[in-house]
C-alpha cells in the first residue's frame, strides 16, 4: 500500500467514528420520556396552575404559556388545583408543566426541575418564587422552559 493510500485509510478510520458520533448529537439534549416530542405530536401543552391566595401578577404566567405554545406549536390545556396533586400529575407524566409558587424549603425543589423565577410574592418571613416546574431529566423540555422563562421574566429579575 502506497503512502497516499495509507494516509487516506487513516483519515477514514478516524473520521468515520467521528461522523457517527456527530450524527447522534442532533437529538441532544434528550427527553428520556419524550415530553417535547409528545407535545409537538399531540399539539397539546398540558399545564397545571397552582391555586394560591398570595397576590401575584399572573400576566407572566400567561406570557410564559403563550410563548411555550408558540415555540411548540401546541395549544395550551390548563388545569387548576392544589400543588401536591398537580406536581404528582407532572411526575407521572400527565402534565407537561406546573406553574405556581415555590418556597425556598419546598421538598419538590429536588424532585422537579424549576425554571428561573417569573415573580416573587409572599412575606419577608415566607417568600415565594413563582416558577415553572418540569419533570426531572426531560432536558430538552427543561431547556425550552428555562429559555422562555428568562425571556418573559421582569427586567432585573432574570438571573
Amino acid at each position: 500500500m502506497g503512502a497516499g493510500r495509507f494516509c487516506f485509510a487513516m483519515k477514514v478510520a478516524f473520521l468515520f467514528p467521528a461522523l457517527l458520533l456527530l450524527g447522534g448529537c442532533h437529538a441532544l439534549p434528550r427527553d428520556p420520556d419524550g415530553t417535547s416530542t409528545q407535545i409537538m405530536r399531540s399539539g397539546i401543552l398540558r399545564v397545571g396552575l397552582i391555586d394560591d391566595p398570595h397576590p401575584f401578577d399572573r400576566g407572566q404566567t400567561a406570557a410564559l404559556i403563550a410563548r411555550l405554545a408558540q415555540e411548540t406549536g401546541a395549544k395550551p390545556q390548563t388545569a387548576r388545583g392544589a400543588a401536591e396533586p398537580l406536581l404528582a400529575d407532572l411526575d407521572a407524566g400527565r402534565l407537561d408543566l406546573v406553574i405556581g409558587p415555590f418556597a425556598a424549603d419546598s421538598p419538590w425543589k429536588t424532585m422537579v426541575a424549576l425554571a428561573p423565577p417569573l415573580a416573587a410574592s409572599g412575606t419577608d418571613d415566607a417568600p415565594l418564587q413563582w416558577q415553572a416546574a418540569a419533570r426531572n431529566g426531560e432536558n430538552r423540555w427543561i431547556m425550552t422552559v428555562e429559555q422562555a422563562s428568562r425571556a418573559i421574566a421582569p427586567e432585573g429579575d432574570a438571573p
